[in-house]
């Protein structure tokens, strides 16, 4: 079966999420693409966070004289502080990591030469709050990316998001030769939209290359065969071993099964191995 994985946030079932470490350990890990998340400090420089609560995955805490708000805070204050893993309790073997890490830019990743050739997927994060602070994420990204001659070196680009009016932004800003995907959740949807019906689908299939959608979603309505007849590319996410439901291979292999093109996990390797079984 040709079902893609995607290290999710890099490797962070293994190494705290959404640092180098983690992105390199997914990629060695068997993954076809890492994905990450991209927000915007006070001085406009776009940086690899899942939060713009910095108190989530960093030791901000230990350093009280700084903002708690990615947005407030200047990239020489962020380069003082380390990654710290979400979930300590359960997730012990990334704790060990704690604290070793610094956040990278967006520059870092996608000029990192140990990428060239590969498929990063980034999603925009907060672009609309950004927008009110006065920081422009769309163009920062853009800038970097210019400057970051992917075409050139061969890598492969998805931008993401969950904001409609965002994504299309982006597509129109940053420009052709990349993938807009929309993402989707039961409970982040458009204004207006109670579930991703036939109409949603549609229009995101006039706006965009493809969907990516919660677990829960994907039996939902005949997502699938409703995506695939508009050509969408279809994503689902997250595959972890912590939450499957029941036996981590059997659910997994029916994830795969399950008509989608791609799936985010935060251990790739065991998705890989269950892919493997399949092909």
């Amino acid at each position: 079966m040709g079902v893609a994985v995607f290290g999710h946030r890099g490797a962070c079932g293994y190494l705290p999420e959404n640092t180098m470490p983690s992105f390199e350990l997914a990629f060695e890990l068997g993954s076809d693409a890492i994905e990450f998340d991209v927000v915007m400090t006070r001085d406009g420089y776009p940086v690899i966070l899942h939060d713009a609560d910095l108190t989530k995955t960093t030791n901000v805490l230990e350093h009280p004289d700084l903002p708690t708000q990615v947005a407030e805070i200047t990239l020489a204050d962020l380069g003082n502080l380390r990654v710290v893993e979400r979930y300590p309790q359960s997730r012990t073997q990334s704790h060990l990591h704690s604290g070793k890490y610094q956040i990278p830019t967006l520059q870092e990743v996608v000029n990192n030469p140990a990428f060239d050739g590969k498929h990063l997927i980034i999603e925009l994060k907060y672009g609309a709050d950004f927008l009110a602070r006065g920081l422009d994420l769309i163009a920062a990204v853009q800038k970097v990316l210019t400057e970051s001659n992917w075409q050139q070196r061969g890598l492969k680009l998805t931008i993401e998001c969950f904001e409609f009016g965002i994504l299309r932004k982006a597509k129109a800003v940053i420009g052709a030769g990349i993938d807009y995907v929309f993402l989707s959740a039961p409970d982040m949807l458009p204004e207006g939209r109670t579930q991703l019906d036939d109409d949603l689908l549609e229009e995101i299939a006039q706006e965009f290359d493809g969907v990516s959608v919660a677990l829960e979603m994907v039996s939902q309505n005949e997502l699938v065969r409703r995506a695939k007849d508009l050509g969408l590319t279809l994503y689902c996410y997250t595959a972890r071993v912590e939450t499957a439901q029941g036996e981590v291979a059997t659910w997994f292999e029916k994830l795969a099964r399950s008509g989608v093109d791609g799936i985010f996990a935060d251990q790739p390797d065991v998705l890989r191995k269950t892919v493997a079984t399949l092909a």
